[in-house]
């Protein structure tokens, strides 16, 4: 296809092409055979650069495809996130300039929230199966899987408007060249797995990932909603008009539900995880004009985090607690991936491609918790609460793409792509238990009894989709003006997403049990005989709130127009705009699937938003030499509130478990942005860059912390106005000039990044929100950012060692209010090591040291501790082989 990304034939180009294939060649003597034969070809345009020799040039495989892109981005290959062994995007991601990691799941980019970024999966939009976002969590998608991940820091007409932080783009694996197949199995071991792990009757069993039945809402309770319009003694009797009867049917509801849920303790097995891929390419026809191509591949992860955690919430700004809580859990994590990536070519002019995409995660995490409030303090006893957090999530996507070259139309090149895709949240038993206890002056726990109240077990049933289609088309027009290349493109692409979520929630009423039966283990307390028992006043109750079921709808239309202007190889000026129509709808409802009125709200167009927009952007590069290079880009974007976000109805955030409350009269957020960047890219391989950005924002929307007279919660405001603006390096540099001609300064080299920044909000009281601080930095912003990588490869090729150094500033997690100061993530400081090992050419062997300081999550308030969690450091052995 003639218009194919292509690299410039500069000097530096060439030789760092050749500097590569000679590496490779050097590496796998077997291969030079075919690079004879290809050598004959006369093309002095390279379209694809292949590393399989020296190791130390995959920092720098990506860095000629982030040259030619005409926007400010960043970009990481296979082979950079194999170096690190970070096992997911996520993590893989937080080594990329500016980009901060979040719980695990959600990236920052330039200290802006995840909301400020959008995702997109081989180029087309997928949903999440997160419950209160619309962004995808990183951690989903395994290294396995990924052939490159791009960041685009510059917004450009054909991708969404939504852009504040940074486009990410994640391409599964490619379709290779020749016949493969790899595989790989290791093992996982962290500091924390000396201690037992907490589980349950069953629990420990769930290596699938999948949940078989037990946990699932009993057939007979729904079936009770469905005859009787509920489940309580209350529904029941308006329908069988007896009292005895219809306790006897609300009992014998409990008696169906899985009460084998003792927490346990069990030795914790060390983790496991394997892959196995395999593709080909083939020629179908003598001439070589059609080809077919596959790759396929699966991924596997089980392993067990036993963890620490501290909690506080406190009262007043000189530090007394309203509550505190020591955590000790488990979570079991067990992840599922596969892909098979389809590729039709015929000619060099047309190119259908298919990418299918299944994902799975499924987390179950047991905790006991000791909480201590002002009112058990006040009894001389605290609280032991019992949970188990048991969720899958699940994400597939179905992509169909093709490419289209026509010579006898003027060069018209065409793309097009249609995506189906659906996530899904199950989460069939969450179950917490409450115990009253007792402690000695050392802490060591007396007595135990259930609490006697309506709520002392709490199951919750929970289920969400979130199905989405995607498709859009392109068509591009060459122009050549004397020594100038004009592009003219432009295109239409269509989202549509359709959400439900639906939740029950069921309680054991114990508020009249004998205080007798409430001391034993959790089956013993709600065991057949005392459910049964007239004298322990048994219910089930039904306790879904009003609005823990919603129903959400998005449709977007845009259009864009975008050019592409190359003079001479000098300059290059890209842009063009982009119209966007959004619309949306989300509706709380009630268990009888109303419209809820929480917050004054029940019509339709009480949760409705409809918007539109131009968006323009351009981008303009100044080639100053073969080496080096300057970038101006400037841009108009927007963000939009999540969906949950504009819900005014309570819900837990199943990711920071705050209680959290949404905002109807929520807006969207305009962004202006400015990026200057300069590049050098050396010879020796070697490059650097440095660059400024600066973003106007027009009301931002934050979390804010809201103190009840109940307890204290999180919401989202619309700040008046804000800004954030910084400096971002980064560079490659090989020590071989220490030493020229030592084999050992040759194979090391050192890069990494830094980003120094700052940022500011206007945010005024709005109802019972009142912000501490009304001028402020950024939620999530942190004013500096570092990594470091130190790499080594040895001169035969055999070993390879790399040390990773991240740590980010400290940042704001949420805001206070009420006089409460904002309250402050502190700095974790990431140290991990990476060694590899490869006996045979077939084989590798590779260990990981992860977290070897030690770190801890903290945050702060007032300079005390509220939020403290130990991860513990973790090892990984890994072997694998290529065949």
């Amino acid at each position: 296809m003639k218009s194919q990304p292509k690299f410039r034939t500069s000097k530096t180009g060439l030789a760092v092409a050749k500097a590569l294939s000679l590496a490779s060649l050097l590496s796998f003597p077997a291969l030079a055979a075919d690079a004879e034969t290809e050598a004959g070809a006369d093309n002095q345009q390279v379209e694809v650069i292949s590393v399989v020799g020296r190791l130390q040039r995959a920092a720098s495989e990506v860095v000629e495809e982030r040259r030619e892109i005409p926007y400010v981005a960043d970009l990481m290959g296979a082979d950079q996130i194999a170096r690190t062994g970070d096992s997911d995007a996520a993590a893989a991601l937080r080594r990329v300039t500016g980009l901060t990691l979040r719980n695990g799941q959600f990236i920052y980019v330039r200290g802006l929230g995840e909301r400020y970024s959008s995702t997109s999966l081989n180029g087309a939009q997928v949903p999440s199966p997160d419950p209160t976002r619309s962004v995808i969590p990183m951690d989903l998608f395994p290294a396995a899987i990924i052939q490159s991940l791009s960041v685009q820091k510059a917004a450009s007409p054909a991708n969404p408007a939504t852009f504040g932080g940074g486009h990410v783009d994640i391409r599964t694996k490619a379709i290779p060249n020749d016949f493969f197949i790899k595989f790989s199995v290791g093992g996982q071991y962290n500091t924390n797995n000396s201690d037992d792990r907490l589980t349950y009757p069953g629990g420990d069993d769930d290596w699938q990932g999948r949940d078989d039945g037990t946990r699932a809402l009993p057939q007979s309770v729904s079936d009770a909603f469905a005859s009787y319009g509920g489940i309580s003694v209350t529904d029941i009797f308006r329908v069988v008009q007896d009292a005895d009867q219809a306790v006897a049917i609300n009992r014998g509801l409990a008696l169906d539900m899985n009460r084998n849920m003792t927490l346990q303790e069990k030795s914790t097995n060390p983790g496991f995880r394997g892959s196995l891929s395999v593709g080909h390419n083939l020629d179908l026809d003598d001439a070589g004009d059609w080809r077919f191509g596959f790759v396929g591949g699966t991924y596997y992860k089980n392993q067990t985090d036993n963890y620490r955690q501290r909690e506080a919430e406190l009262a007043n700004a000189e530090g007394d607690l309203n509550a505190s809580a020591n955590v000790r859990g488990s979570e079991q994590i067990v992840q599922w991936s596969g892909m098979w990536n389809m590729g039709l070519e015929w000619t060099d002019d047309h190119k259908l491609s298919t990418h299918t995409t299944y994902l799975s995660d499924t987390s179950d995490d047991v905790r006991i918790t000791l909480e201590e409030t002002l009112d058990t303090i006040n009894e001389d006893r605290a609280l032991e609460v019992h949970s188990v957090d048991y969720e899958e999530r699940t994400l597939i996507s179905n992509q169909i793409s093709g490419q289209h070259f026509f010579p006898y139309l003027w060069d018209v090149e065409a793309n097009w792509q249609y995506t189906d895709a659906r996530a899904r949240r199950q989460a069939p038993n969450e179950l917490a238990y409450t115990y009253s206890v007792l402690q000695d002056d050392n802490g060591a726990i007396t007595d135990r009894a259930m609490a006697k109240r309506s709520d002392a077990a709490v199951y919750r049933y929970s289920d969400l989709k979130d199905d989405t289609e995607n498709y859009g088309f392109d068509l591009m027009l060459p122009l050549y003006i004397g020594d100038a290349e004009l592009k003219l493109k432009g295109g239409y692409e269509y989202f549509e997403r359709a959400r439900t979520s639906y939740s029950t929630r069921l309680a054991f009423d114990a508020s009249r049990y004998q205080a007798d039966n409430l001391v034993g283990d959790f089956d013993e307390v709600f065991s057949d005989a005392n459910i049964s028992n007239p004298d322990n006043g048994f219910a089930l109750l039904d306790t879904t709130s009003e609005t823990d079921d919603y129903i959400a709808a998005q449709m977007i239309d845009a259009g864009f127009g975008e050019f592409d202007l190359n003079w001479a190889d000098t300059f290059r000026i890209t842009g063009g705009a982009r119209y966007e129509d959004f619309r949306q709808v989300m509706l709380p409802l009630t268990p009888e699937g109303e419209i809820s009125d929480e917050g004054g709200r029940n019509d339709v167009l009480d949760y409705s938003t409809a918007e539109d927009g131009w968006y323009p952007s351009l981008s303009a590069t100044w080639i100053m030499n073969d080496e080096m290079q300057l970038r101006l880009a400037y841009s108009k974007t927007l963000v939009r509130p999540d969906l949950r976000e504009v819900a005014p109805v309570r819900f837990k955030d199943p990711v920071t478990g705050f209680d959290m409350i949404g905002n109807a009269d929520l807006d969207s957020s305009d962004i202006q942005n400015v990026d200057v960047r300069w590049e050098w890219y050396m010879e020796s391989g070697s490059n650097l860059s440095v660059g400024a950005f600066y973003k106007d924002l027009e009301a931002p929307i934050e979390s804010v912390q809201v103190v009840t007279e109940q307890d204290t919660l999180l919401t989202f405001q619309n700040a008046e106005n804000g800004e954030i603006y910084g400096l971002e390096t980064e560079f490659h540099q090989e020590l071989g000039f220490i030493n020229e001609g030592s084999a050992i300064w040759d194979g090391l080299f050192v890069s990494g990044n830094l980003t120094l920044s700052d940022s500011e909000i206007t945010i005024a009281p709005s109802g019972n929100i009142n912000p501490t601080n009304s001028k402020r930095r950024m939620t999530g912003h942190s004013e500096w950012v570092a990594n470091l990588q130190l790499s080594f490869d040895s001169p035969d090729n055999l070993h390879a060692a790399t040390l990773v150094y991240n740590v980010f500033g400290e940042r704001i997690a949420y805001a206070g209010s009420a006089g409460l100061d904002d309250v402050l993530e502190q700095p974790f400081h990431s140290l991990d090591f990476t060694y590899s090992v490869y006996p045979l050419d077939q084989m590798a062997v590779k260990f990981k040291a992860k977290n070897i300081l030690g770190q801890e999550t903290e945050y702060q308030q007032e300079g005390k501790e509220v939020f403290w969690k130990e991860p513990g450091t973790e090892f990984t052995l890994t072997f694998a082989f290529e065949f």
